[in-house]
């Protein structure tokens, strides 16, 4: 009779603890799953981390060049100008010099004409 009890006993408990082991694989699934979707969003929270850098990044690039850009033209268009100026001024001093030695070979051509 012990036996039979045992026997009965296990019988109704089996499906007991069947079902409570399919619950358990249910649950354990579900947490997976969950887990799955949380891991992929962090990826994609990452990725859109990873863009939006990059594109700071992209931009302050082009506006460093940008600025590179308008400083190099700025100094080369101050050097022209300077190197303009310099070409003017020697220019201005030759044209000086030429009229200084015009007027001291006109004073020796007429100090010469009244000393004879």
């Amino acid at each position: 009779m012990k036996y039979v009890i045992v026997g009965l006993l296990l019988v109704l408990a089996l499906p007991a603890l069947a079902d409570w082991s399919w619950e358990g694989r249910y649950q354990w699934r579900h947490a997976v799953a969950e887990a799955q979707r949380e891991r992929a969003s962090v990826l994609r929270e990452a990725a859109r981390a990873r863009a939006e850098a990059r594109r700071e990044a992209d931009a302050a690039r082009r506006e460093w060049q940008r600025n590179s850009r308008i400083a190099r033209e700025d100094w080369a268009r101050e050097i022209r100008q300077r190197s303009e100026e310099w070409r003017h001024s020697r220019e201005e001093l030759r044209e000086s010099a030429r009229q200084w030695r015009e007027s001291l070979r006109e004073s020796i051509r007429d100090s010469m004409r009244s000393w004879r």
